[in-house]
């Protein structure tokens, strides 16, 4: 009976192993048809959205945002990152890479072994292979996915090379957070490369994917550090390190950089990121914005609260952007956001240049032509000088260093606004079709609204002695460059205007022979809404603005007051000053004037003395006689002092120079200069 039932127990179970045996045959034959037959999802390994990256002309990393999926992802090459990387990785992920083909047998029986003898898991088999596989997937972990990812893995092993898997991996998993890849945890916890790792440092980054939240450094540093022993252990078992290399690591301390809040240049990274979409390296050199950020947050503490101000630096040669500020604290909530160096704001007087660069280019006008600063009215409209008085008659060259309104109106109307327009557009100044008709004369002190961006890059222009370009901010973008103004014009007004010519403000102490060589022009726009300062050294264009994104005005934004200061220092800092002169100007001649003011007739004018007239002195004295074109309400001056009026007629000088000037009641004046000889007639006949 005993043995009946064991012949039948004998049997069954032979059936069962049969049956097992056939199960297994059709398992392995559909894995095997599956393995050589079906296609390896390839489109998979492309999934993955790239987190786009802006570094500076160094390559030293600026902005980095999220990818489309919420993670941060920046693949690189295998031979751009440390070698340390993929040693320690493999010896701790995957001892016996290169000498499987996807899934590895001895690490199977390994860790069947280890966790039969623990009585739960402790241990894995995932080759490289696998766990990319099991990435791409994103199953659940269980024993069918284990399955599939193994013959997965075998297809991805025929499918790629040994290190491109390496590359794929390394780009693709965990490492704490939302990072994907070691160069976006590289750049997280050590603010640098993976191409720049230490032995340490990539032996920790190695140790994160078993488990990314456990060992994420900057939340728990001393697991992340043991994890690391366990990886430069292996490393050392491996035959790839030495002791001493594993004891240099073990005693390098390791330094987690903080998760930066608000990053330098980084209006400059976002406008960067917006004209190219997967970022890239940038023309900005952060060591000039470091220094530009630190005179510019200097010069906020001396203005009103609240102000804000904008700074673009431009290299002419190359045409690129090596600096930005937007505004004046990134942090902001509100103002932060801004970047005032895009935000369309008036200029001012900064375009009076191109407006005499129009007169100079038609030989209509050079430095020394007479030019007249009077009371003028169009259409209604009076235009005042910013202190409110009149000079008169003047030189182009003297009335573009004062910034006089009325002559650069009057040169506006005699060149034509059709050909001041055409001058600013060439220059990089883009107008809005109807800037004309908008702006109308107003046009040449500020009527029209501008980028300082734009304003900057056209002062670059002056700098490149008319050649324009538009601005570069990736190294690799055209610029072809266009003719738009004759050097010579160029360089007669950058003369004008420079500061071998006039002092610039903050400079007062500075030796005149230590006063850099740079051109500048500043502005104030209606109701002091906005101060400009914009100028170049044939080296960088420089521009700033200063005031309030809301618009409203203060006393204080005043050009030459609040930006021109600033101006002033960063031409002078090492890395933007220039030590070479200037080429010499060539004189522009004139050959068809313009035509003097219809005004002219009524405005003041002393009619005696004249500045061809020649006085000598009759023992120790000169009789001068004065004549003007009004009679009535009229202030005389000699050098500044108030003349009385019963003896402004006729004045008895002595030997010296001087300045006589009338003033009407409504603010006219016209002047005169003129010397009294000093030789005395003895012998009268």
């Amino acid at each position: 009976m005993i043995l009946t039932k064991r012949i039948k127990a004998a049997k069954l179970l032979k059936l069962v192993l049969k049956a097992m045996g056939i199960v297994t045959v059709i398992c392995a034959g559909t894995f095997i048809l599956t393995w050589l037959l079906l296609p390896f999802p390839t489109e998979r390994l492309e999934k993955w959205a790239v987190s786009p990256t802006i570094s500076d002309a160094n390559d030293r990393p600026i902005l980095s945002i999220v990818g489309s999926d919420d993670q941060r992802r920046h693949p690189i090459r295998l031979d751009q990152m440390s070698p340390w990387l993929k040693q320690a990785t493999i010896a701790v992920e995957d001892e016996r890479f290169y000498h499987h083909y996807g899934v590895d047998p001895l690490a199977v029986m390994r860790a069947a072994g280890q966790n039969i003898a623990a009585g739960r898991i402790v241990s894995g088999a995932s080759t490289l292979n696998m766990q990319l596989c099991r990435m791409m997937d994103g199953r659940p972990r269980s024993l069918k996915a284990k399955i599939i990812e193994s013959f997965r893995a075998l297809q991805l092993n025929k499918l790629m090379d040994k290190d491109d898997i390496v590359e794929l991996y390394l780009n693709t998993a965990p490492y704490g957070g939302n990072l994907r890849g070691v160069e976006a945890a590289s750049l997280r916890y050590f603010a640098r490369h993976a191409k720049d790792l230490s032995l340490g440092q990539a032996a920790l980054i190695a140790g994160l994917p078993q488990s990314p939240s456990r060992y994420q450094p900057d939340r728990h540093l001393e697991a992340a550090m043991k994890r690391r022993h366990v990886v430069l252990r292996r490393m050392l078992e491996a035959g790839i390190i030495t002791e001493l290399q594993l004891q240099q690591a073990r005693t390098c301390p390791i330094e987690i950089h903080p998760k930066p809040r608000v990053q330098r240049a980084s209006h400059a990274a976002w406008f960067a990121l917006k004209r190219r979409p997967t970022g890239g390296r940038t023309t900005i050199d952060l060591d000039v914005q470091k220094q530009v950020e630190r005179l510019a947050q200097e010069h906020l503490h001396r203005l009103p609260k609240d102000t804000e101000l904008a700074v673009v630096v431009i290299d002419i040669a190359e045409s690129s952007i090596v600096a930005m500020i937007g505004s004046g604290n990134n942090a902001d909530p509100v103002d932060g956001q801004v970047n005032g160096a895009l935000a369309k704001r008036s200029p001012g007087s900064t375009l009076k240049p191109f407006i005499y660069a129009a007169a100079f280019s038609t030989c209509r006008l050079n430095g020394e032509s007479t030019v007249y600063d009077i009371p003028i009215s169009r259409g209604g409209w009076t235009p005042l000088n910013f202190d409110r008085a009149f000079t008169g008659q003047l030189t182009a060259a003297e009335a573009l260093q004062r910034s006089l309104n009325v002559p650069a109106i009057l040169i506006a109307e005699a060149v034509g606004l059709a050909r001041c327009c055409g001058i600013l557009e060439a220059a990089g100044i883009p107008l809005p079709p109807d800037a004309q008709r908008r702006g109308g004369l107003a046009l040449a002190v500020g009527g029209i609204e501008v980028r300082l961006l734009e304003l900057t890059n056209a002062y670059a222009t002056l700098g490149r002695d008319g050649l324009r370009r538009y601005p570069r901010i990736f190294p690799d973008e055209p610029a072809p460059h266009v003719r738009a103004l004759a050097p010579d014009v160029c360089r007669a007004i950058s003369e004008i205007l420079s500061s071998r010519q006039r002092r610039p403000i903050g400079m007062d102490t500075v030796l005149a022979e230590d006063v850099p060589w740079f051109m500048w022009k500043t502005g104030t726009s209606s109701g002091r809404r906005d101060a400009w300062a914009i100028g170049h050294n044939r080296r960088y264009a420089i521009g700033v603005w200063v005031g309030r994104f809301r618009g409203t005005g203060r006393a204080a934004y005043v050009g030459a007051e609040a930006a021109e200061p600033l101006l002033a220092e960063l031409f002078n800092l090492s890395d933007l000053r220039t030590h070479i002169d200037p080429p010499s100007t060539t004189p522009i001649r004139v050959y068809r004037p313009l035509p003097p003011p219809r005004e002219l007739d009524q405005c003041l004018k002393i009619a005696a003395p004249t500045p061809r007239d020649t006085f000598i002195c009759l023992n120790g004295s000169a009789i001068v006689q004065t004549r003007v074109n009004r009679t009535e309400g009229i202030s005389w001056f000699l050098n500044g002092r108030l003349i009385p009026s019963d003896i402004s007629s006729n004045l008895t000088l002595s030997a010296g120079e001087y300045e006589l000037r009338c003033v009407d009641q409504a603010g006219q004046s016209s002047s005169v200069a003129f010397a009294v000889l000093g030789a005395e007639v003895s012998d009268v006949p």
